[in-house]
């Protein structure tokens, strides 16, 4: 697992053996920010970061904000370790402002609020099977203060090509767009502007 492209690219990233997450391929990373262009100056928002790949590559690519949001212990170490090795690759005063937020996703609107409606793009990266009570794909589309949060973003969510996702009408989330990969698909969002508000 690597940085692809940008002032880290080929910087590998560490995962650790046994850690309970499931990185995106290299392919699919390659062709989602392929699909996204020019990222300078963007505020990103990587959640359930696991490795944090997402993130940090979006920070490869000129992103100046990029907030990783994680709650397993093991993953958060991990994370950290791969900052420091994207950071160092990109070097002087090119590094952007990278934030861990070490909580649930369900909790993200309530405790970080000071990134409520500024972001330019959410990348999220669900378990694929998720317990009843924990957050998962369905449950964040579902939820209207992730949506006041997520505000003006585009959502791009990965999720198993059987999935069946609750899209406008039955959710705040218009779908834009998809592409998939094998038994992965990139779902790309926006909030539908003829929902009503939270």
């Amino acid at each position: 697992m690597r940085i692809i492209s940008g002032l880290a690219g080929g910087t590998v990233l560490k995962s650790r053996p046994g850690l309970s997450v499931r990185p995106t391929a290299d392919r699919v990373k390659g062709a989602l920010f392929a699909s996204l262009g020019d990222l300078r100056g963007w505020r990103v928002a990587d959640l359930f970061a696991g490795t944090g790949a997402l993130g940090l590559e979006a920070c490869s690519r000129g992103a100046a904000t990029v907030l990783l949001v994680e709650r397993d212990a093991q993953a958060l170490r991990c994370i950290r370790e791969n900052i420091e090795r994207v950071t160092h690759a990109i070097g002087g005063a090119a590094t952007p402002d990278i934030r861990v937020l070490p909580l649930d996703v369900a909790r993200v609107a309530e405790r970080a609020a000071e990134f409520k409606a500024s972001l330019d793009l959410i990348l999220a990266d669900p378990p694929y099977s998720t317990a009843p009570r924990e957050c998962g794909a369905a449950t964040l589309l579902r939820d209207a203060a992730f949506a006041a949060w997520a505000g003006g973003a585009l959502l791009v969510l990965e999720h198993e090509v059987h999935t069946e996702l609750p899209w406008a009408p039955q959710s705040p989330w218009r779908l834009v767009r998809q592409r998939r990969f094998g038994a992965t698909v990139l779902s790309f969002a926006r909030l539908d502007v003829g929902t009503p508000s939270p």
